[in-house]
């Protein structure tokens, strides 16, 4: 089965609640909580984040660690903030929390990843890898790292950061992905993922063994909010 993960605004605790409820009973297996999603998403507020649990009773609800727009490329101040946050959403009821960490030359910045790991883990939250991983000019050796580091899920669109196109443009580079990762990590798969090209995605990947995950903000989204009605449509595409 492929599980799908709705990407839901929650700038605010009433609108966590409505896109998490929506979420939930349109039978998304995980969400993924944002502030400000018009910054590509950042960190949400703890009140938000205590409003999505509520709202969203399955284990699976991850929440971004991102403490401004931009870059991923951070200072230590900002690596503190983060430290800050991932336990502030674990004391919320977070799942799991969601980074990303650069170097100025584009390579996973390996110290501040190691740090942002063993608080995850020591709060007892599993860590995703945002598409920061789409900044990385060699993938598969990133992959390599994020697996030896522990981190537990890679979310990326197979298409690097910045260029135009989604997941079905970076198809070939996903099934590549998946079959490196081997089952030894989770791939959460992005980009302008939809009911209308979900099954095209599923379907490039060929016969594949580990956890694979659609990931979509817009994808199941009407007039602006998460709508179950989308989110349902996405499970039933990813899986036909």
């Amino acid at each position: 089965m492929v599980k799908v993960e709705a990407c839901i605004s929650g700038g605010i605790p009433d609108q966590a609640m409505e896109n998490a409820r929506e979420a939930f009973e349109g039978g998304a297996e995980t969400i993924e909580l944002c502030a400000a999603m018009e910054d590509d998403g950042l960190t949400p507020p703890v009140e938000s984040i205590a409003a999505a649990r509520r709202a969203f009773p399955r284990n699976g609800l991850m929440v971004m660690i991102r403490p401004r727009p931009g870059d991923f490329v951070y200072t230590e101040n900002e690596i503190r903030e983060m430290e800050v946050n991932i336990a502030s959403a674990a004391a919320g009821g977070a799942d799991g929390v969601v980074f990303g960490v650069i170097t100025e030359n584009g390579l996973i910045d390996e110290k501040y990843l190691q740090r942002l790991i063993q608080k995850s883990q020591s709060k007892g939250v599993s860590a995703t890898f945002h598409r920061a991983f789409d900044v990385l000019e060699d993938r598969f050796e990133g992959l390599e790292m994020l697996i030896d580091h522990g981190v537990d899920r890679i979310l990326t669109s197979g298409v690097a950061w910045g260029c135009s196109g989604g997941a079905l443009e970076g198809k070939e580079t996903l099934k590549a992905l998946v079959e490196a990762a081997d089952g030894r990590i989770e791939i959460v798969i992005g980009g302008s993922v939809s009911s209308g090209n979900a099954k095209e995605i599923v379907s490039s990947l060929g016969q594949f063994s580990g956890p694979v995950s659609l990931h979509t903000h817009s994808g199941v989204q009407e007039n602006g909010v998460t709508a179950k009605s989308k989110v349902r449509a996405l499970v039933e595409a990813a899986n036909r």
